[in-house]
């Protein structure tokens, strides 16, 4: 193993890092053969929602103190709260080809955990605190890594995507009627998304606080248009939010909507109307000319969703892991 000491770090000083952030995301995702498209203004996008720090404190530069070449990889750090008494602190980290298997991804998973730990020591109230790391099934050797760091797998989630060229028709049960969202309607919407959100496994808390709901509100990317929500006279039943990112599909050039938030309440399941909002939503993004729709979900999911999506269409795609460690005090 090479001498893992030389390796300095540094914090993004301004938008000017970014084209170099892009270019170490590209080549780490290259060695991953991950084809997945990202662009500048998917890396500034990404550094202007972090949770709870900024670019200065949570990302993480790394290049070799004893050179002149350029950053051999970099890391982004944040936290939020599953649950009232459990707290995730987490990283996710790139690093080029010709850098890895030679102990310098393990160096900077120290270095994340120092400064994580340091932020988590300010919150010594907090019954459970972890660090937290994901991994797709291409990143084997960031999934090395981590397993090298005693990281321990906590769930797998499928990203499935449905091919809108073949859309199974499906009857909206009686009792529920699907209507144009009006504005005095969104705060019951987030109210149903904020107690969706509550029994997740990937639940972010502070997201779903009563101040929240003014951002959350304004949010640019929201569009109710094409939102399919259900109700049983004035009761709010069911919904998928709809969601095309046009910005998106430009850079990746491709056509894909997203079947998101998808809950029906417990009051008024197993009446097919899960199938009927999806199935529902599936013809929006066709008639807004996309050609596939992507969700994620649990694995573990205790609703079986995961069985309904398949039985619609879906396929997986890919399966993002999640590993934590525990923070010892």
């Amino acid at each position: 193993m090479e001498d893992i000491n030389r390796i300095v770090y540094r914090g993004v000083q301004s938008e000017d890092d970014y084209p170099l952030l892009l270019e170490i995301n590209l080549s780490s995702r290259q060695a991953d053969n991950d084809l997945e498209k990202v662009t500048l203004n998917d890396i500034a996008r990404v550094l202007a929602h972090m949770n709870e720090m900024t670019p200065q404190e949570g990302v993480l530069i790394a290049s070799l103190a004893d050179t002149s070449a350029a950053a051999i990889g970099y890391s982004r750090l944040g936290w939020y709260s599953s649950s009232a008494d459990t707290r995730l602190y987490y990283q996710v980290s790139f690093l080029r080809s010709n850098y890895r298997g030679r102990g310098y991804w393990q160096q900077m998973v120290k270095q994340n955990e120092h400064r994580l730990r340091e932020v988590a020591q300010k919150h010594s109230s907090i019954a459970q605190r972890f660090f937290q790391a994901w991994a797709t099934d291409k990143q084997k050797d960031w999934i090395s890594v981590l397993e090298s760091m005693d990281y321990q797998v906590v769930r797998r989630f499928n990203n499935m995507l449905f091919d809108l060229r073949d859309i199974p028709t499906t009857r909206m049960p009686a009792g529920f009627e699907i209507l144009p969202v009006r504005p005095q309607q969104m705060h019951s919407i987030w109210e149903a998304q904020k107690e969706m959100n509550d029994g997740l496994f990937e639940n972010v808390a502070e997201d779903w606080q009563d101040d929240k709901f003014p951002a959350w509100l304004e949010d640019p990317e929201r569009d109710p248009r094409f939102w399919q929500v259900a109700w049983s006279g004035d009761q709010l039943a069911g919904m998928v939010l709809v969601r095309i990112d046009a910005r998106e599909n430009e850079g990746r050039e491709r056509k894909r909507g997203y079947t998101e938030h998808i809950y029906v309440r417990p009051q008024f399941r197993k009446r097919g109307l899960a199938s009927a909002l999806i199935t529902r939503s599936l013809q929006v993004l066709k008639q807004q000319g996309m050609q596939e729709a992507e969700l994620g979900v649990d694995s573990e999911n205790e609703s079986a969703a995961f069985k309904l999506y398949q039985k619609i269409g879906y396929r997986t795609a890919s399966i993002d892991t999640w590993f934590r460690k525990k923070i010892e005090s």
